[in-house]
């Protein structure tokens, strides 16, 4: 099964992280400052001081982090920034927080099937004024929202492909196992195919036998009629006796 796609506030929290991670790194001086502190004739400093204290700091920084840049610290940051998103958005549009009943609500499942058959076909049906306002945006929005309910038809045409062949392979569980199939049931190199094989052949060599019969003709036919049909019947009676 598919992972769910991460909400809103699950990426900012990503981003953030990945931000204090930047913060939390240990300083290193570079390598021009080590030079030059190096090679200068007066005031250069030890080594083993700067080394000392680069591992102080960044104990400290690290300690910090840990404190302040805790993950549900972080969580409460992309929430107050998802937050603020919002309601700049309800302060522009005039909505209400909770959203007009015939558009897209706060925190709707865009990937739900049912969210996605409620949703209005054009931004008319949300608002008449925004929709004259911006054209192009009403427009985009629409092509949107036909794109999904198409992709979402699709998925569930998928899922009942899938239903279906998951029923038909639990009701062929059981032909898995060749060995527990009845005898009489024709299977892949089976006994009854074995049978026909040799069926075949057989009428294939009666077959060729009648026809050289009625190719020779004149006398002696009946005779030779009998001697076929008697070394057929011969043969017929040795195929039986192996059963």
């Amino acid at each position: 099964m598919a992972p769910e796609p991460p909400t809103v506030i699950a990426i900012k929290q990503n981003f953030l992280t990945s931000q204090t991670r930047l913060l939390s790194q240990p300083l290193t001086p570079t390598r021009a400052w080590r030079t030059a502190n190096t090679s200068a004739e007066e005031g250069s400093l030890p080594e083993k001081a700067i080394d000392d204290a680069l591992f102080k700091l960044n104990h400290q920084i690290t300690q910090h982090s840990k404190r302040v840049f805790a993950p549900q610290a972080t969580r409460h940051v992309a929430e107050q920034i998802d937050n603020l998103y919002w309601n700049s958005a309800v302060a522009v549009t005039g909505d209400s927080e909770e959203g007009d009943e015939e558009g897209v609500g706060k925190g709707a499942d865009l990937a739900d099937a049912k969210t996605i058959t409620t949703l209005p076909s054009t931004y008319d049906t949300i608002s008449p004024q925004q929709a004259e306002a911006f054209p192009l945006e009403a427009r985009r929005y629409a092509e949107l929202v036909s794109r999904l309910q198409e992709l979402s038809a699709q998925r569930g045409e998928s899922a009942a492909r899938v239903d279906r062949l998951e029923r038909m392979k639990a009701l062929l569980g059981p032909f898995e196992d060749v060995a527990a199939v009845q005898e009489n049931l024709v299977t892949r190199n089976g006994e009854v195919e074995t049978e026909l094989q040799r069926m075949r052949m057989l009428l294939a060599r009666v077959g060729g036998r009648v026809g050289q019969l009625k190719e020779r003709g004149g006398e002696g036919r009946d005779e030779e009629m009998v001697d076929v049909e008697a070394d057929e019947q011969r043969k017929v009676g040795q195929l039986l006796e192996r059963f």
